[in-house]
This record gives C-alpha cells, structure tokens and sequence, in this order.
C-alpha cells in the first residue's frame, strides 16, 4: 500500500501542473487587469502601471510568467548578491497578492491568523467537515432505514425530504434558516460573534450540509437497495442469520461503497470555501475572498484557489481509494 500511496501522491504533480497552466491560460485571456480591473476605465496612471508591472514581473514573456509562478525562479539577494532560487507554487510559494499591492502575501490572506483570530482556511475547512460530518451522520442511516422500510410511510417521509432538500439550493436553505431562526424565532443571530465556540456554526453547518445529506440519503437508499436484492444476502439469511448481522456484515459495506466514492469530490468542495453559504452568515472563510479575486483580477490568489481546490481533491480521493480497500477486502492496490 505504501508504494500506491506514493505513486498517487507523485502522480498529482502533473495533476496540478495542468490545472495551473489552464487555470493561468484562462485569468491572462480573460480581459483587464489587477490593475485596471475596467478595461474602460484606467485605474492608475501609466507611469504607475507600468512600475507595478515591473515589480510583478508582468512584463517577462507569458511563458516565464507561468515558469516563476508555478515552479522557480532565480533571484538576485539585494543585500549579498547572491543568487538562489525562489520556490514557486509546486514548492508552497504562492507568491504576492496584486490586490495589496505586494504587502501581503497569498499565504497570509489564506493561511495566517488576523488579529489573533484563525484563518480564512481555518474557517472554511471547519464548516465544510461540519457540513460533511452532518450530511454522513443524518443521511447514510436515513437511506439504509429507508431502503429497509421500504414502500412504507417511513421510506415516503425519508424520499420526500430528500428531493425536498436535493431541489433547493445553498442560497435558498441559508435564506430560509435565517428569516426562521433568526427573525421570526430569535435562537440566532443575524451577526454572528465567531468567538462563540458552537452557536455561530449551527445555521450555516445546516444549510451547506442539507443538500448533500438529500444527496447521499437517496444515494444510500438506491445501492442498498441494490445490494438487498443480491443472492449472496438471501443466501445469508437462508443460512439462518439474523437481520443485523446480514445488514452489517453483507449488506452495509458494499452498499457504503457508492456512497464513499461522491465523499472524495464533495468534501474538497466543502472545505476550500463555499461563497453562498460564507456570504450569507458573514463567515470569514476562503470563498468570498476567492470570488472577490476573480472580480480584482489577482491573478496569484486565482492561481491559489484552484491549485488548493486540486490539491484537496486529489488527497480526498485518494483516502476513498484507501477506504474501498478497508471495506471491501477484495480491491486490490496493485
């Protein structure tokens, strides 16, 4: 196993080389500027562009530009003379933010603490496994329950509130909690204190995580279903095993399969920022930070969205790969 976990990880190198090279193909293509963000409107004086320019080495060939990003480049030490090389991306290094003008780096805004409180990514990580952790808790024993009760009130209830949270969107959900339990019932506040431990993180832990628990609900009820019908679990029960220990032991484990496999994708999704839900309960995670970038042109802090979005998701997937291994002995690594 450990020489699979090697060649994966080594395998998401050129995996986040060719994100990068898109993702820099279309931010360059895509008209204005850091710095004149209005292609009708000039932001600076040129004088003052053109040095900005200089200083962010967007005067080089498009080529280096993407070179000194994404891998090195060599620089002069202005104290010693010295040359050495500058990491770029592929080393941690995601360079400066045009927004700030060089002040900080993208590393700062997204990794470093502000005023003692934690980051943007603490933030956004921690809602996104709230979220997950909710939406697996509720919706893998709501599925199973009603697959097993299948074609009764218990399995209507459970389909129905499903495709109800499946049909509604992120946006909608947050709205909906907020004129409810903050409004109408004052359990919550509109302005959350985020130096609460628990309180703030309730409202929008459900909303991020309601469609994904419809989701997976339905999801879970589709292939345990599936399995259910498959003749090595009446072959179980013709043995004389009783019902949870068919369920546990034949059925469960293949039917978490499908299950596991959307948790790869869904939880890199859920951890590197979601704007609606960050927008809505004013949380000071990565989402809108990244979407303000887009509109600004930073072109480093696009860069870094994607290339840590990538990243997650390579490393999620690669957990569930390692997950099917534990729930199912018969998937080999080789």
């Amino acid at each position: 196993m450990t020489a699979y976990i090697i060649r994966r990880i080594l395998w998401q190198i050129p995996v986040l080389v060719i994100v990068g090279l898109l993702t820099f193909t279309i931010a360059r293509m895509t008209p204005g500027g850091p710095f004149d963000t209005d292609p009708s409107r000039r932001q600076l004086s040129p004088r003052v562009e053109a040095v900005l320019r200089e200083k962010f080495g967007m005067d080089l060939p498009i080529w280096r530009q993407f070179t000194r990003y994404m891998f090195f480049d060599l620089v002069t030490d202005p104290k010693t003379g010295e040359r050495r090389i500058l990491w770029g991306a592929i080393g941690g290094n995601f360079g400066p933010t045009y927004a700030s003008r060089g002040a900080r780096t993208v590393q700062q805004e997204l990794f470093g603490s502000r005023g003692g409180k934690p980051s943007r990514f603490y933030y956004s990580a921690r809602l996104g496994l709230q979220a997950l952790l909710f939406a697996v808790t509720i919706g893998v024993p709501l599925g199973v329950l009603a697959a097993l009760k299948q074609n009764t009130w218990i399995d209507y209830a459970a389909l129905f509130a499903s495709t109800f949270f499946v049909s509604l969107s992120t946006l909608i959900v947050g709205f909906l909690l907020v004129i409810i339990f903050a409004t109408w019932l004052p359990w919550f506040t509109v302005i959350p204190d985020w130096n609460e431990p628990i309180r703030p993180w309730i409202l929008p832990t459900v909303a991020l995580g309601a469609t994904s628990l419809g989701f997976i609900t339905r999801l879970t009820r589709s292939s345990v279903l599936e399995v259910k019908r498959q003749d090595y679990v009446r072959t179980a029960r013709a043995k004389g095993l009783g019902d949870r220990l068919v369920i546990w032991r034949h059925m469960l484990k293949n039917a978490l399969i499908p299950v596991v496999t959307v948790l790869g994708p869904l939880a890199a999704a859920l951890i590197t920022g979601t704007l609606y839900t960050e927008i809505i309960f004013q949380v000071p995670g990565m989402g809108q930070l990244l979407v303000e970038a887009i509109g600004k042109r930073d072109y480093s802090m696009i860069m870094a969205g994607a290339l840590i979005f990538v990243f997650f998701l390579g490393m999620a997937n690669l957990l569930v790969d390692i997950a099917y291994g534990i729930i199912d002995p018969r998937i080999s690594y080789k």
